[in-house]
């Protein structure tokens, strides 16, 4: 979705706003970020509901169901519809060979909570991929990126209330997702390079918040090899960075970075 097509993701509303000086409460109209929940049903796996921005629905859909580990792909995909009667509800079809996948899933990740029963986190991390070790960027390069996805987020630009996932490849910033949530963000991300066929093995994924183990283990599904977030990691996002050979850059502000692990792929400015 174009950037002119977010116009129906905000409401307004009117507030009183509190300001130094004034003697009274200033009326004012404010764009608010609307929350609705989007029911995503997989034929043979399951029925999610999640709440999110409405925007980019298909694209939350394809990457919530690549982050399950239901597709790897676009082909894995048979059917993708929006349901007619209520554009809240987005129904797919698994390709046949996906019933191998389906079977193996180990954890569910909602957009909205994070890990829901989960089993042992250590078998979880053991069973994510390792990244390739193709990337390389200078300092110079990984502290402007924060930057340069704010400029793109132009729901956050107008509410103040959405995240922000960006994916670089080669210097440049294929895709943005922004939602309410961390999560759906960074599958909206994944789901518009997945519809486009854009491969994201070894992209650099920027954060406009903190890194938790989950936001860690969508990078290792997808093949990122690095992480650039404005905010901290956590223990386990730290851990599931180390063991798949993740560059994690954490308080990527101003001109610097605190580098976590694997700080091999950041070279010095030319």
């Amino acid at each position: 979705m174009q950037h002119n097509e977010y116009h129906n993701v905000t409401t307004d509303i009117k507030v009183d706003c509190v300001a130094e000086g004034a003697q009274r409460l200033n009326r004012q109209n404010r764009e608010v970020v609307r929350e609705e929940p989007l029911t995503v049903e997989i034929e043979g796996a399951g029925t999610y509901t999640m709440m999110c921005t409405p925007c980019d629905e298909t694209a939350l859909a394809v990457g919530f169901a690549f982050s399950e580990g239901l597709i790897r792909n676009k082909n894995d995909i048979h059917l993708l519809a929006v349901c007619p009667d209520d554009r809240q509800v987005i129904r797919m079809r698994l390709a046949d060979g996906n019933k191998e996948q389906k079977e193996q899933r180990r954890i569910l990740i909602t957009s909205s909570c994070g890990i829901c029963g989960s089993e042992n986190i250590d078998k979880i991390i053991q069973s994510l991929p390792m990244a390739g070790d193709s990337l390389r960027i200078t300092k110079e390069k990984l502290t402007r990126m924060p930057e340069s996805l704010r400029e793109r987020q132009e729901i956050f630009r107008r509410t103040g209330g959405t995240h922000a996932v960006g994916l670089i490849r080669a210097g440049e910033m294929i895709t943005v997702g922004e939602d309410i949530g961390r999560h759906n963000a960074f599958d909206k991300a994944v789901g518009k390079c997945i519809l486009r066929e854009i491969p994201t093995a070894g992209c650099v994924a920027v954060l406009s918040g903190r890194v938790s183990f989950e936001m860690a283990a969508k990078a290792a599904r997808a093949g990122v090899e690095l992480i650039a977030a404005v905010s901290a990691p956590t223990t386990l996002a730290v851990e599931t960075a180390q063991q798949c050979n993740i560059t994690l850059c954490g308080f990527v502000r101003g001109k610097e970075a605190t580098i976590y692990c694997h700080s091999h792929r950041i070279t010095a400015d030319c």
